[in-house]
């Protein structure tokens, strides 16, 4: 009898069932670590978005109070104490003070959307520049001042954006000739 040896197939390890397994476990590394990095980027995206809302809306309050300026007519009467948001000079006003906030004047002008508080704004009353006859542009670049006398004014607004955690303070300072 002649017989032929027939390997024997007992002698497995196991080794594709652990090699799969590792392979398994590496893909579910990497998916995890892509989930949490897109997760951040939408978070940092969000972030971003609510810092330009927060600024689009302070700009827009900026403006209105330099739009109110123009509109006043005596320095005296409009800044005498008592409207509680524009503050006569020499008021030292602490802006980021909530309670300077509370009487501030809110946004009037144009819809401001997507933002948890409408921006606000206060004006203050820095005082007279210069003399009657000097020019208001630097250096006497552009047109003449004419006459009268020259007041400025410091504006300061605050934004909100999607959340009232992001908040942007935005001051300018605006000169009048009354």
């Amino acid at each position: 009898m002649n017989r032929h040896a027939i390997p024997s197939k007992t002698k497995q390890n196991g080794a594709t069932l652990i090699v799969s397994l590792l392979i398994l476990l590496v893909m579910t590394l990497l998916g995890v670590t892509a989930m949490q990095t897109n997760i951040l980027e939408e978070k940092m995206s969000g972030n971003s978005q609510d810092v330009s809302l927060s600024l689009q809306a302070a700009e827009a309050a900026l403006r209105e109070g330099e739009a109110y300026i123009e509109t006043i007519v005596s320095p005296a009467t409009a800044f005498d104490g008592s409207t509680e948001w524009l503050y006569p000079d020499d008021t030292n006003v602490d802006v980021s003070a909530d309670t300077t906030w509370t009487t501030a004047r809110i946004y009037q002008t144009g819809d401001i959307t997507n933002v948890t508080t409408r921006p606000k704004y206060i004006i203050e009353l820095v005082g007279e520049i210069g003399s009657a006859s000097d020019d208001i542009n630097i250096s006497g670049y552009g047109e003449s001042s004419g006459t009268g006398s020259v007041n400025g004014f410091r504006v300061t607004a605050k934004g909100t954006g999607g959340s009232d955690s992001t908040v942007t303070l935005l001051q300018s300072h605006y000169a009048k000739r009354f």
